[in-house]
């Protein structure tokens, strides 16, 4: 069977004649379920040269780089302040092969090889993310120390680099309730309207959508209940060179209208509402010190102009990348 390669999309340096794939049966670098299992990173560097232009080689490595990146720029007038931070979050460099020659010419000839390699990815490693302002991302390269060629401009160092995409995984979770009551007490009476919303857990994603339950009762005929939001909010912030940036956005949002709640029976409405979460448009909720991305799922009860204030109740929630594979509590 073929061995799959990277796009080539995915390099940042290339080569015709030097190139990576994933291991047997594979289609990406990343093996096992970060977060969950151990996980590597699992790969071959293949080289095919001439048999008349051979590579003359030395030492051949190979290494995985991962950063995490913030930039954003600022404008005041005429002047523009660069905000900046940078850190390297893993380094590790594996020694594939190296010429046994003992002559004074330590080069060896390659023109066919295939170098597997495996790297053990430390468990707290974030996953990729691009956020525009601020960025995770890993690369796999491969450094050659080979035999300098003036005469066609080659230096004594030739290096691929691929883009390496990193998932962390977060088990099935366990049932974490909430729930909001006001039911025959002063502020319901009040209002004019009782509520018991519920959720049955904080953490969502592929295989466990946001379910909301809802029990409505009327205690005033007459109160206008407009809309009921139930909304998935997410929250970004950026620090850098001691500034802050951050934006926020709805990713997902459901809206009930108040013509559906005069289907009651004894002035009492309930419903449970299902959101699924956009794993197209969404970011894994991530806490770190400069770049941080939490969700809330917000719910408002929404009345007529002359109605009473607006019910407005929300949940810090967190988004994961949930495997349905096996189901590990830490």
């Amino acid at each position: 069977m073929a061995l799959i390669q990277p796009p080539p999309s995915s390099y940042i340096q290339a080569s015709q004649k030097m190139w990576f794939t994933y291991s047997t049966s594979s289609n990406e670098f990343q093996h096992g379920l970060l977060g969950i299992t151990a996980s590597y990173i699992v790969g071959n560097l293949c080289f095919q040269f001439p048999e008349s232009e051979p590579l003359k080689a030395k030492q051949i490595e190979v290494i995985i780089k991962g950063t995490e990146y913030v930039q954003w720029k600022t404008r005041r007038g005429k002047t523009t302040t660069t905000y900046t931070y940078k850190r390297q979050l893993i380094h590790q460099s594996l020694l594939l092969w190296e010429s046994k020659s003992l002559k004074e010419d330590p080069y060896e000839d390659i023109t066919k090889a295939n170098f597997p390699f495996q790297f053990l990815l430390p468990n707290d490693l974030p996953q990729s993310m691009n956020l525009g302002t601020g960025r995770i991302y890993y690369k796999v390269k491969a450094k050659i120390l080979r035999k300098s060629n003036f005469m066609k401009l080659q230096g004594s160092e030739k290096n691929i680099k691929c883009n390496c995409l990193i998932k962390r995984y977060s088990p099935l979770p366990r049932p974490a309730p909430v729930q909001w009551t006001e039911w025959d007490d002063p502020n319901a009476l009040n209002r004019g309207l009782s509520y018991d919303i519920s959720m049955d857990y904080d953490t969502f994603g592929p295989g466990n959508p946001i379910v909301v339950k809802f029990v409505v009762k009327l205690l005033k005929m007459d109160l206008n209940v407009k809309e009921i939001f139930i909304g998935l909010k997410e929250y970004h912030l950026f620090r850098a060179g001691g500034g802050k940036k951050s934006s926020k956005r709805y990713v997902q949002r459901i809206s009930i209208f108040g013509n559906q709640l005069r289907t009651m029976l004894n002035n009492v409405w309930s419903h449970t509402c299902k959101m699924d979460v956009p794993i197209d448009d969404v970011k894994w909720t991530t806490n770190r010190d400069n770049i941080n991305v939490r969700h809330q799922v917000k719910i408002k009860i929404k009345f007529g102009l002359f109605g009473p204030k607006n019910i407005n109740l929300k949940r810090e929630v967190n988004i994961a990348n949930i495997s349905n594979i096996t189901e590990v509590y830490q």
